[in-house]
């Protein structure tokens, strides 16, 4: 059931964004609006997740998954020319090419293993939000667009939500019905990813050329899968492989096109992934529903 809704989600999304893209009135306020997005929807999602780890040890996975964004970094910076702006554009280029955890990995694993699915998916993608919270910091400071002091708490409003989380984690006992809020939390962060981004890709100030940045974005979904689906071969559970799978076989990530243009960026790595890295849901989906069909 849930898996239909999650569907369903992702196409409603979508049909919000392009019909966004059209109008002149929403273009002139889409950073206030990504920005809502970012509190409403990922703080919430960030604080359940925290609440409802188990014990230091459920870390260790999600660690190693989150431990693959520096490699794809790394390449990202090396393939990025030299220049006033190369700190920020790399860390687009290297975010852009990274799973897209939030709007990806978490509703679908849900869709397909249930709540303790979508728990190691957030824990990846909370610990990830923990590094970009540091990249967050790169693209503010090298931002072609001034950003004022007091969107920085916005910014970086998920990190603080899981550190909320954790002390409740250690402070008291996890209700119940956070599993059922965490399970339905899917549809929508599918249905506001799937708005934000495509009204972000479709927004004038990201209508540029994209085809001179397919050989990077190439390279570094190369990079990207050749570090998570072997993983995901010698994961200790389904759930597990599930979300490495996901992660290796991602859809592009939800944030460089927002990011870029709150911060006032305009890369044609960015632009491409953007169109072209939806080629790897299918065979994402159907590696994670044999591997759930096996386990």
């Amino acid at each position: 059931m849930i898996g239909i809704v999650v569907v369903l989600a992702y196409a409603l999304g979508a049909a919000i964004g392009v019909a966004s893209s059209r109008s002149e009135r929403l273009a002139d306020v889409w950073r206030v609006i990504i920005r809502w997005q970012i509190v409403v929807v990922s703080v919430g999602v960030s604080l359940l997740a925290a609440w409802r780890l188990e014990g230091i040890a459920d870390l260790a996975w999600p660690l190693l998954a989150a431990g693959f964004t520096f490699a794809i970094m790394a390449v990202a910076w090396r393939t990025t020319p030299r220049g006033a702006d190369r700190a920020g554009r790399a860390v687009l280029r290297g975010w852009s090419a990274n799973a897209n955890g939030g709007f990806w990995v978490i509703p679908v694993a849900t869709a397909i293993a249930g709540a303790p699915g979508a728990v190691f998916a957030v824990i990846v993608d909370r610990l990830y939000i923990l590094i970009f919270g540091f990249f967050t910091w790169i693209l503010r400071r090298n931002a072609p667009e001034p950003q004022r002091m007091r969107t920085s708490w916005i910014d970086q409003a998920p990190v603080i939500a899981l550190g909320v989380g954790l002390l409740l984690n250690v402070t008291r006992e996890t209700p119940t019905w956070t599993a059922t809020a965490l399970e339905w939390a899917a549809p929508l962060l599918a249905l506001s990813g799937a708005a934000v981004f495509v009204g972000s890709v479709l927004h004038p100030s990201q209508r540029i050329p994209w085809r001179p940045g397919m050989r990077v974005w190439a390279l570094l979904s190369a990079v990207r899968i050749a570090l998570f689906v072997p993983a995901a071969l010698v994961a200790p559970s389904p759930q597990i492989a599930i979300a490495f799978v996901l992660f290796g076989f991602t859809i592009p990530a939800f944030f460089p096109p927002q990011l870029s243009i709150l911060y006032g960026y305009r890369d044609s790595v960015v632009a491409a992934t953007a169109r072209w890295g939806w080629v790897f849901a299918p065979p994402g989906i159907a590696a994670a529903a044999l591997i759930w069909s096996l386990g």
